[in-house]
């Protein structure tokens, strides 16, 4: 079914300069294809980086109650959720500093993550210091050769974790490096994570949840023994891969625009922006934007990007600046306050992350998560 086109009653309603659309039914038709993919496991929204720079509040209470956990990564993003009165358990990813972890510890609907005995133990005193226990995750490293125990000694690991008091051994988990691919490796990490559970399991520790899949695993791993799932990227409507596109629909949620501030009629040889790159080859329009680096939005782009105007595709004149982006409209009609695309549909044609990323030469995630948190985030 095609998408249906943004009308002009809807590109009226933004009284910003520059802004991020966010479309929260996209949101839920990702996540519906999430749990299409992995039916038998629980979801664990990663909403790290402003929730991929997307907005942490807005995805978080857009997710609210509709996931097992959302996924953090620093202190603050745990208290913006809590100071916003969203119900769904927090899952930290990563490690916090000791003053951190001794706030941490007193916050209900918290789950950490431990990826040594040393942590563990630290967690341990904490919690009993709070007079609650702290429910982790073992995060073991199969390969990503960042946090979680060594998979060798691994089992001996777990079994002295146990015997901390104060803690409640909820989960065991292990990271994909080479999801996308099909070098085979995360067949192997899978199968040696599978037998590590096993045998930790013949010794009496279980784990309510086990989880390894990001979003290009849930697209491609498949193991009975796996019970949840953390999706990131694809929850935002994004591919990790082009070929992926043939096994779910997703939908992307975010959109950036802005109107445009100045128009100006130059003449043949007139120049714009620093350095003077860009030269009029003939008499043209200029626009410029109220955006710029400072917002996010690559500045090496600016050789090859493109923004949409009314549907057609415009080019950067010039650099990018640090608040402004200067582009080349030709004859195309043009005021101030008109709007201009540069992530998202406008009338049938439509901007990627996937291409802003290809132009910056980068990954969508950057692009995604150097958007400015000060730039509004309006809901449609």
């Amino acid at each position: 079914m095609p998408r249906p086109q943004r009308s002009a009653d809807l590109q009226s309603q933004s009284a910003h300069s520059a802004w991020i659309e966010l479309r929260l039914d996209n949101l839920a038709v990702n996540l519906a294809a999430v749990k299409t993919l992995a039916p038998q496991a629980e979801v664990l929204a990663v909403v790290k980086a402003n929730a991929y720079g997307h907005g942490l509040r807005e995805v978080a209470q857009a997710l609210d109650g509709q996931v097992r956990y959302l996924g953090v990564s620093a202190l603050k993003e745990l208290l913006e959720i809590k100071t916003a009165k969203i119900h769904t358990p927090v899952f930290m990813f990563g490690r916090l500093c000791e003053a951190e972890l001794v706030q941490a510890v007193q916050i209900s609907g918290l789950t950490l993550s431990v990826s040594s005995f040393e942590e563990a133990w630290q967690i341990s005193e904490f919690a009993r210091g709070a007079g609650k226990p702290a429910i982790i995750h073992i995060k073991v490293d199969t390969g990503m050769g960042r946090f979680g125990l060594p998979l060798e000694g691994a089992v001996q690991a777990v079994e002295k974790i146990s015997a901390l008091p104060g803690l409640n051994l909820e989960g065991i988990y292990t990271h994909f490096p080479t999801a996308e691919t099909d070098d085979g490796f995360a067949e192997i990490q899978l199968e040696d994570f599978a037998k590590l559970i096993r045998t930790l399991e013949g010794r009496g520790i279980r784990f309510a949840f086990r989880h390894a899949s990001n979003s290009a695993g849930i697209f491609k791993r498949r193991h009975p023994l796996m019970n949840m799932v953390r999706p990131g990227l694809m929850l935002y409507g994004i591919y990790p891969e082009e070929p992926f596109k043939k096994i779910a629909a997703l939908e992307p949620v975010l959109s950036l625009r802005a109107r445009i501030a100045t128009v100006k009629n130059v003449e043949p040889g007139a120049t714009a922006g620093y350095s003077r790159e860009f030269r009029a080859k003939k008499k043209t329009q200029l626009a410029v934007l109220p955006l710029g680096y400072s917002h996010g939005y690559p500045w090496n782009t600016w050789r090859s990007a493109k923004v949409l105007r009314a549907g057609k595709r415009f080019a950067c004149a010039g650099r990018i600046s640090m608040d402004y982006i200067t582009i080349d409209l030709g004859n195309f009609p043009a005021k101030p306050g008109d709007e201009v695309t540069l992530i998202g549909e406008c009338l049938g044609d439509e901007i990627r992350v996937a291409d802003i990323a290809k132009w910056a030469d980068t990954i969508p995630y950057e692009i995604l998560t150097r958007l400015a948190p000060g730039l509004p985030r309006v809901m449609v």
